[in-house]
């Protein structure tokens, strides 16, 4: 745990006195606390506590509650900082440790089902960070805003996994490395206008019935990413689509993929979703004009298999932000250096 020089001290579910009475006096000497809300009923949310020489620096309290577009339930974080500290992180300090310690007591406590920890970050609050939509200490990413402006961040917890619609318990997830060798040739597609892949891929989507009605294949080979091949036979191909998908305000490359059937259980689509991410990230940042700030996708949940109980993928980095109106699932794999207008 990274405890940027603070004494980090967890207080969920102790009950600490000490914590208890600092807190109090912390709230009522900055006047952090809305009216109505009762100082002693708060601090029984106190998650962690961050100290320097004795004196406290932050804290951070949670609730727990179901995020009905997330479908999950969450520790809705909240932190408070005294004015002294605002530029020593103590923020960041009690942001990691508030993250490491639900986690904990999630992992402890799976009966009450908490995938993770959400925050609504207030304009102004943390600065130039808020133009990263991904925050790696805190391990939080934009999942979109809510009616007040306020940011959406998001950490999903390693080990939660939605509940499978039959009851059937857990399938471990297996992590499949970008260098997996395979016998096959993945080809770079993207803004090329290769004509043998795109007649490859019209091809390709005709024989297996891919592409909705209405959609011609020569204008959907213009989005190709990249290609694979075993020999001279297409087996999987990847597109992307640029647009701004409206819930986190950001212009993302809407991917899709296809693998023939017969190579489905060869970790094609794993390795070709990892180059793909890859390659799509280095155009982005070489074409900053762009504002391609990452990946996005819609998937159904038969599309993943056993991975769409995970909201998190650490291979792809692909987080679930939310589902369609019609219950599939959006994803976004956010680029590590892009940052928001």
């Amino acid at each position: 745990m990274e405890d940027f020089g603070f004494d980090v001290r967890v207080a969920w579910r102790r009950d600490d006195p000490t914590i208890i009475a600092d807190a109090i006096a912390l709230w009522a000497r900055e006047g952090l606390l809305p009216d109505g809300v009762d100082p002693a009923e708060r601090a029984r949310e106190l998650v962690v506590a961050v100290y320097r020489q004795g004196e406290l620096a932050a804290l951070s309290t949670a609730a727990l509650d179901r995020i009905d577009f997330l479908r999950a339930r969450f520790a809705i974080l909240r932190s408070a900082t005294a004015t002294a500290f605002r530029r020593a992180r103590a923020q960041y300090a009690v942001s990691a440790a508030s993250r490491e310690a639900l986690r904990d007591w999630s992992l402890a406590h799976p009966e009450e089902k908490l995938a993770g920890t959400i925050s609504f970050v207030e304009r102004g609050q943390w600065g130039e960070a808020e133009r990263r939509p991904v925050w790696p200490r805190p391990g939080m990413e934009l999942a979109g805003y809510d009616q007040h402006g306020r940011q959406i961040r998001v950490h999903w917890f390693d080990h939660f996994r939605f509940d499978s619609p039959d009851g059937r318990p857990p399938v471990p997830v297996p992590a499949v490395p970008p260098e997996l060798l395979l016998d096959v040739e993945l080809r770079l597609a993207w803004r090329l206008g290769d004509p043998r892949i795109e007649a490859d891929a019209s091809a390709f989507w005709t024989r297996l019935g891919l592409l909705p009605a209405g959609v011609n294949p020569a204008d959907r080979a213009n989005d190709i990413v990249l290609a694979v091949y075993k020999g001279d036979r297409m087996v999987a191909v990847t597109t992307a689509e640029l647009g701004i998908l409206p819930q986190v305000r950001a212009r993302l490359a809407m991917i899709r993929g296809a693998v023939d059937p017969e190579f489905r259980r060869s970790h094609i689509g794993a390795v070709m979703l990892a180059r793909a991410r890859a390659m799509l990230e280095a155009w982005s940042a070489e074409n900053p004009d762009e504002r391609v700030a990452g990946l996005g996708a819609i998937v159904e949940s038969r599309e993943l298999g056993p991975r769409a109980r995970q909201p998190y993928a650490p291979l792809s980095r692909f987080g679930l932000i939310g589902f369609t109106p019609d219950g599939r699932q959006i994803r976004v794999s956010w680029f590590q250096d892009f940052r928001l207008d």
